[in-house]
Order: C-alpha cells, then structure tokens, then sequence
C-alpha cells in the first residue's frame, strides 16, 4: 500500500492559521501520487491544461467541499505542463 501524503501541492507558498497555499506543477503523464485534503479548497488554473483528462482553462477556478478528507491522486493527462495554486481554508 502506497504512502497517502499530506502536501496537496508541489510547493507550500503560504501558511497561517486560516488558509494553506500550495503551487502545483506536473509535467505531462505525471501524477501527485496520493495525498489527503482535510479542508474545503479551491483551486486556480494557471494556463490552459488537462488534469484527469477534463480540460480547463487560464483563470478557471474549481471549488471542492471537504467532508472529512478527500483521498486522491491528480494525473496531468494533457500533452502540456500543469499548473495550479491551491487554497485550502483551515
């Protein structure tokens, strides 16, 4: 069994004691690997790009509600780099 880890993003950009702010970064064909959210979130595109293979856009910004944790793995499935910077509210 894989380890599920707790860095959300490729990079921690910012932390207090409300909100945590990650920069993520995949090159294309690579994944996150497993990670927990335990907290809402959003994220924010930066560049058009494919993630699971759902295309979105420059500026597009997603909204997830947390009910307890998430357990997942992101995968760039586009033919570009992916990027994002995630929000999560504590």
């Amino acid at each position: 069994m894989s380890e599920i880890s707790e860095d959300v993003g490729s990079k921690l950009l910012f932390e207090n004691d409300r909100v945590r702010v990650w920069d993520l970064r995949l090159t294309p064909g690579e994944s996150t690997g497993k990670h927990r959210h335990e907290n809402d979130y959003l994220y924010v595109v930066i560049g058009d790009g494919e993630l699971q293979d759902r295309k979105m856009e420059d500026g597009e910004v997603r909204w997830r509600d947390v009910d307890g944790e998430d357990v997942h793995e992101a995968t760039n499935t586009g033919s570009t780099d992916w990027r994002n910077i995630i929000v999560e509210l504590k």
